[in-house]
C-alpha cells in the first residue's frame, strides 16, 4: 500500500509547519509550498527530509491525496485557483488536525487574548518533566524541546487555540475543530481587527467552542476576567474549574511584587515557586497550567517542580543580553495589555533601573488604531519609547501626545549606531514586537563589549 500523500499551501507557518512535522512523523509523505521560507521552521522541516517549493506556481504542485490549506491562502492565489479547478481534495489545517492526529486523544487546548503560547509550552513541559510523552503543537519555538510539534506516544495532546479563522472556505475560529476534553480560558480581550468587527463576534466563537464541548469536559479560567464571564453566561455545559489571584480560595496565586514569592493553592496543595519568569501575567498562566496537569493526576508539588525548570518559549522574556551596562530583553507584542503586564513586570522586578522600550506596531489590530489611547497607557511604566515606524501618521500621532517620553528615533540601523548616545550603564531595553523588528534582536551579540556612560552627558 502507497503511502498517504499531503501538500501543505502555507507550510512555513508555525502553525502549519507544526502540523507538517507530525503528519512526517506518522509516516505520511509531507510536501509544502509557501511564498516566506525562513527559519527556524525551514530548518526544521528541511532536517526532516520534508521537500518546500518556493512559491505558488500551480505548475509546482506535485500531485497529493489532500491538499492542506493554511489560513494565509485566499482566492487568487494561483496554486489554489488550479486545485479548485481540478475539484481536488482541499482540507482547513485545523480540519485535518484533528481528523489525523488528535481525534483518538485527550485535548488540552489553551485559549485567550493573551499568554497562549507560554500556557501550552508551560503544561508540555511540566508533562514532560514528569516522563509522560504528550503530543503538542505550540506556536513558539519553545526552549525546553528541540521542535514546536510532536506526536507523542500517550493519548494526551496539547494544543495552542487560538480564535483565528479557519481557511478561506471556513470563517470560523480555529479552534472550534478541536472538541478539547480540557479547556484553559486565559483572558478575554478585543483583538484581531481584521476579521472581528467588535468583541460581541469574539464573544460568538468562544460561545460556540463551548457549545461543542462534552459534558464531561473541563473549563480553567480566571475569576476576575469579565469577558470570559459573559462568555461563561451566554451557556455552558461543562465541569467550571475557576481561580482567584491574590485570594486564598480553593484554587488561587497570590502574587507578590517578587515573583520568588508567588505562593500557589489548588484544594489542599500549597506550594511556592523560585524561577525567572516575571511578572503577574506569568504567575497566572503558571496556575492555569498546574490546573490543567491536575485533571491528568500531576500535583500541584509536581507542577512547580517543573516550572521551577521551565526555560520558557524564544521571544517572551527572552534575555539576549546581559551585562553590567546593559541587560536587552525580547517580548511578544501584539496587543496593548501584553505590552502593559510585560512593563509592569519589568518594573517590579527592577525597581531602581532605567527602563526603555523599542516597540512595533505589526498586528492589524494595532496597525488600525483601534488601541492607541490604550497604547498610551501601556507604556506608563517605561522611561523612554522608541517607536519602530516613526514615518507614519499613526505612531507620529501617538508620539506628539507624548513627545518627552515617545523618542522618534526608529530606524533600526541609527537605532544600533547611535546606542551608546541613548543610554547609560544600567539600563534595561526591552524589544515587543510579534514580528522581526528589521532583526533588531540579532544585533546585541555586537554590545558585548560595549562602555556606557554611569550618566547620560547632556
Amino acid at each position: 500500500m502507497s503511502k498517504e500523500r499531503v501538500h501543505i499551501l502555507g507550510i512555513c507557518g508555525t502553525f502549519m509547519g507544526g502540523l507538517a512535522l507530525m503528519g512526517k512523523e506518522k509516516g505520511i509523505e509531507i510536501s509544502g509550498c509557501d511564498e516566506n521560507i525562513y527559519p527556524p521552521m525551514s530548518d526544521h522541516l528541511k532536517d526532516m527530509g520534508i521537500e518546500i517549493i518556493e512559491g505558488y506556481d500551480s505548475s509546482d504542485l506535485p500531485v497529493a491525496d489532500y491538499y492542506v490549506i493554511g489560513n494565509s491562502i485566499s482566492r487568487g492565489n494561483p496554486a489554489l485557483e488550479y486545485l479548485l479547478s481540478k475539484k481536488s481534495n482541499l482540507i482547513s489545517g485545523p480540519e485535518w488536525l484533528y481528523d489525523s492526529v488528535i481525534k483518538d486523544k485527550k485535548v488540552i487546548a489553551v485559549s485567550g487574548t493573551h499568554g497562549k503560547t507560554t500556557t501550552t509550552a508551560m503544561i508540555a513541559w511540566i508533562f514532560e518533566d514528569n516522563n509522560i510523552d504528550v503530543g503538542y503543537l505550540i506556536a513558539g519555538k519553545p526552549k525546553d524541546f528541540e521542535k514546536s510539534a510532536r506526536l507523542g506516544s500517550e493519548d494526551i495532546f496539547v494544543i495552542e487555540a487560538d480564535e483565528y479563522d479557519t481557511a478561506f472556505f471556513d470563517k470560523r475560529s480555529k479552534f472550534i475543530h478541536y472538541k478539547p476534553d480540557t479547556l484553559i480560558l486565559n483572558n478575554l480581550e478585543f483583538d484581531h481587527a481584521d476579521i472581528f468587527p467588535d468583541i460581541s463576534y469574539i464573544f460568538r466563537e468562544f460561545h460556540h467552542l463551548l457549545r461543542t464541548l462534552k459534558k464531561e469536559a473541563q473549563i480553567i479560567f480566571p475569576n476576575d476576567d469579565s469577558n470570559i464571564s459573559k462568555v461563561l453566561d451566554m451557556g455552558t455545559w461543562s465541569k467550571l474549574i475557576s481561580y482567584d489571584v491574590n485570594s486564598n480560595n480553593k484554587n488561587s496565586v497570590i502574587f507578590n511584587d517578587d515573583s520568588k514569592q508567588t505562593t500557589y493553592k489548588i484544594d489542599q496543595e500549597q506550594g511556592r515557586i523560585d524561577w525567572e519568569m516575571f511578572g503577574e501575567h506569568n504567575a497566572r498562566n503558571a496556575i492555569s497550567a498546574a490546573l490543567a496537569a491536575k485533571q491528568y493526576g500531576i500535583s500541584l508539588k509536581d507542577s512547580l517542580s517543573s516550572l521551577e525548570k521551565f526555560q520558557g518559549v524564544s521571544k517572551r522574556q527572552d534575555i539576549l543580553l546581559d551585562t553590567e551596562d546593559l541587560m536587552i530583553i525580547e517580548d511578544f507584542a501584539h496587543h496593548p495589555t501584553a505590552i502593559k503586564t510585560t512593563l509592569d513586570g519589568l518594573r517590579k522586578k527592577f525597581p531602581k533601573k532605567r527602563l526603555l522600550a523599542a516597540i512595533e506596531l505589526r498586528s492589524n489590530t494595532m496597525k488600525s488604531g483601534f488601541h492607541d489611547e490604550q497604547l498610551l497607557h501601556s507604556v506608563s511604566e517605561a522611561d523612554l519609547i522608541f517607536w519602530k515606524g516613526d514615518d507614519s501618521e499613526q505612531v507620529k500621532g501617538i508620539i506628539n501626545k507624548n513627545p518627552s517620553k515617545f523618542s522618534d528615533i526608529c530606524n533600526v540601523d541609527n537605532f544600533v549606531d547611535g546606542i551608546d548616545s541613548l543610554f547609560v550603564a544600567g539600563d534595561i531595553l526591552l524589544i515587543m514586537s510579534n514580528g522581526n523588528f528589521d532583526n533588531l534582536s540579532k544585533k546585541p551579540v555586537s554590545y558585548t563589549h560595549l562602555t556606557l556612560p554611569t550618566k547620560r552627558i547632556v
